[in-house]
């Protein structure tokens, strides 16, 4: 009896664990991933990405979705082109929607001049503007094209190839970066030195790093520091730093003993001591102290005393703020244009930014008005997206319209 009392036991488990099983089995069937909507993206070349359910897509500033959401990841668009992936490979596609090149790729980089790298077959080449392989894939890796110049590899070692993929400096390189105003960085037997466009050596092999060459100057590294140099090798600082970034009208940011400063291109001071300050193209620096960000000139005077907890380079006349959590906009007096009452923000690009609020995604412009909100219709049907101009409304489902009403 004892067998058999056992046998039931067993069989009586086995039904009560296959009973669990098809309950939650079903209850997995039946409970969806949430519709799912990302928008608030930048706008380049007046379109911007939007994601719904892990596809994108991009979206105009009339709110139509010109490019269905098809895709499983996408750039920003530039000069009229967006890099764009489904499965692992990728292509461009124009501003239309239309593929300028076959889903063809392994890897993508945006155009710079005539020329974007690709990887295919694990190997690097070039397309042109038209999206023709004119350099084929041949070589190991390769950098963007800089100028008439870009770097690649072969059996481990870097050289240089014009823009016809023609050997114009044979590999015999540890490291390089490409040439910026007629010279290049490169390493050769663990020390780095500068070479010009024929391959001669200008600047001897002795640093430890060298960077590129910006406004006529460029860090060099050796035992731990940093020091400036000019175009000649010439050192316009000493190895005091314990790093100084690239130079942008004239000026450029230092850290020295775990505080940060700026220079001038000759080396003078002009501000030290700050918790933090971020490097600036439009005079405006973004400065920590006493854990609250603010803004302040080359010469340290604020433009913006520092009240934020978070702010954004100011682009088009408007920086992104946060503080408690919540993020808006000031201009360049300081004053807030904006109220910092949203929960995510992006800063302005093509006249218009985004932010959003409990969900909903809105787009304004410098004037602060809202032009443009996308969301997800909860009321009426929450697996479709509901997109809001000027009180005409547009449905999309899987990113593709279903329906356009207006008020």
């Amino acid at each position: 009896m004892k067998p058999l009392k056992n046998l039931n036991r067993f069989i009586l488990t086995t039904l009560i664990l296959g009973i669990i099983f098809n309950v939650n089995a079903a209850g997995i069937e039946k409970s969806q991933p949430p519709y799912s909507l990302t928008a608030g993206y930048v706008f380049k070349d007046g379109l911007s990405k939007i994601k719904i359910n892990g596809k994108f897509g991009f979206l105009n500033k009339t709110g139509n979705i010109i490019v269905p959401c098809d895709y499983d990841q996408a750039s920003d668009f530039n000069n009229g082109l967006a890099i764009v992936r489904k499965g692992k490979k990728y292509g461009f596609i124009s501003n239309t929607g239309n593929l300028i090149t076959p889903l063809a790729y392994e890897a993508l980089e945006s155009y710079n001049g005539d020329r974007a790298l690709f990887k295919k077959d694990g190997k690097y080449g070039f397309l042109d503007l038209s999206g023709n392989e004119v350099i084929a894939n041949k070589f190991e890796a390769a950098l963007t094209f800089e100028g008439d110049y870009a770097v690649f590899t072969e059996n481990m070692l870097a050289g240089y190839m014009d823009r016809n993929g023609n050997t114009v400096i044979k590999p015999q390189y540890n490291f390089a970066l490409n040439f910026t105003e007629g010279l290049a960085p490169v390493m050769k037997d663990g020390k780095w030195g500068y070479i010009n466009t024929t391959g001669k050596t200008e600047i001897d092999f002795k640093f430890d790093f060298a960077s590129n060459l910006k406004e006529g100057r460029a860090t060099v590294r050796k035992d731990g520091k940093a020091a400036v140099i000019n175009t000649k090798g010439s050192f316009v600082t000493d190895y005091n730093f314990d790093n100084v970034s690239e130079f942008v009208n004239g000026y450029a940011v230092f850290i020295q003993d775990g505080s940060f400063g700026i220079m001038t291109k000759k080396g003078n001071v002009t501000v030290s001591g700050y918790n933090r300050i971020v490097q600036s193209s439009n005079g405006y620096y973004a400065f920590k102290r006493n854990h609250l960000w603010g803004f302040m000139d080359v010469n340290g005077d604020e433009l913006v005393i520092p009240v934020f907890n978070k702010v954004g380079d100011f682009k088009e006349g408007f920086a992104k703020v946060q503080s408690n959590g919540k993020y808006g906009f000031i201009n360049e007096m300081g004053k807030i244009v904006i109220p910092i009452i949203y929960d995510t923000a992006n800063s302005f690009s093509d006249g218009m930014a985004s932010v959003q609020l409990n969900g909903t995604y809105l787009f304004l412009n410098t004037q602060a008005e809202t032009k443009l909100t996308v969301a997800i219709d909860k009321n009426s049907n929450p697996e479709r997206v509901i997109v809001n101009v000027n009180n005409n409304e547009m449905f999309f489902t899987n990113g593709k319209l279903q329906l356009a009403t207006a008020f």
